[in-house]
Formats: C-alpha cells, structure tokens, sequence
C-alpha cells in the first residue's frame, strides 16, 4: 500500500515531465505530541498529530530526466493507522512550474485551503497537484479527507 502510493507519486512526476515539455517547449522536523511542521526543498506542510514519518520512503535530491527536462524530487511518507500520506515537491530548475504547467498534470480543478490545484483520483488514492514557489507539489493518500491538513500557505 505504501509502495503504491509513493510509485503513483512517482508516475505522476514522470507524467508531469512528460505531459509538460511543450509547455516548455523544449529538511525535515518531526516530533511527538501536537501538530509540526515539515519543509521538504523549501515547502512546509503540516503534520497532524498521530502521524510518523517512514524513513524507508523518504526521497533526497534524486535527479530524474523525462523528454529532455531534468528535475530534482524531494519527498517524504507518512502515516496514522491505515493512512498513509506521501508528500512529493519536484524542482525543474529554470523551466518553472505555474498553475497551468500543474492543471498539464491532469485532475479537476479544486481548491483545499485556499490553494488552488487538480485533485485526481487513481484507483483507492486521491493525488492533489498544484504549483508552488516555481515547483510542482504533489500530495497522495489513500484517505482525501487528510489532504487538507498536510497543506500549509
């Protein structure tokens, strides 16, 4: 279950990549009791209390290249019980990531606490997609009633 969370974040990037290159043409805090704050390649999310990170899916600087544009993942798994929540930030460097780049990505429009992205749904999981900061954030679950509380403006 984990794994394929993670791996339709993953596709989902690789999708990005692809689906984008016409459009281009071409650190983490976590502890125990309440509510923290994770920033992975400079955004934050919230961590609801009860949840905790699994390191064994955590990914650091992996450098990936799709259709000729290279990008940096950062991203990082949590869970609580039967949810599990994995939180993916892709940096394409100079090809910068807008609201239109993220919509290439696919899902329909919505807006979870006061960000607007795409909200798609795979199979059992729920993926919401939206640009931030010039990069591609992408937040998967398997419960969508979490995903507004990992989001941070």
């Amino acid at each position: 279950n984990k794994k394929a969370i993670f791996g339709i974040s993953l596709i989902l990037i690789a999708i990005f990549a692809i689906g984008s290159a016409s459009a281009f043409d071409l650190g983490s805090m976590f502890g125990g009791g309440g509510n923290e704050t994770v920033t992975i390649d400079g955004i934050d999310f919230n961590i609801p209390a009860g949840f905790s990170e699994d390191p064994n899916h955590e990914t650091v600087n992996k450098t990936n290249e799709q259709s000729g544009i290279t990008y940096v993942t950062n991203g990082k798994l949590y869970e609580k019980g039967d949810t599990i929540v994995t939180m993916l930030v892709a940096d394409y460097g100079k090809h910068k990531v807008t609201d239109e780049v993220a919509e290439s990505v696919g899902g329909d429009a919505k807006t979870i606490n006061d960000v607007n992205g795409y909200l798609a749904h795979k199979g059992k999981f729920s993926v919401f997609n939206y640009a931030k900061n010039d990069k591609l954030v992408i937040i998967s679950t398997n419960d969508e009633s979490v995903i507004g509380d990992f989001i941070m403006e």
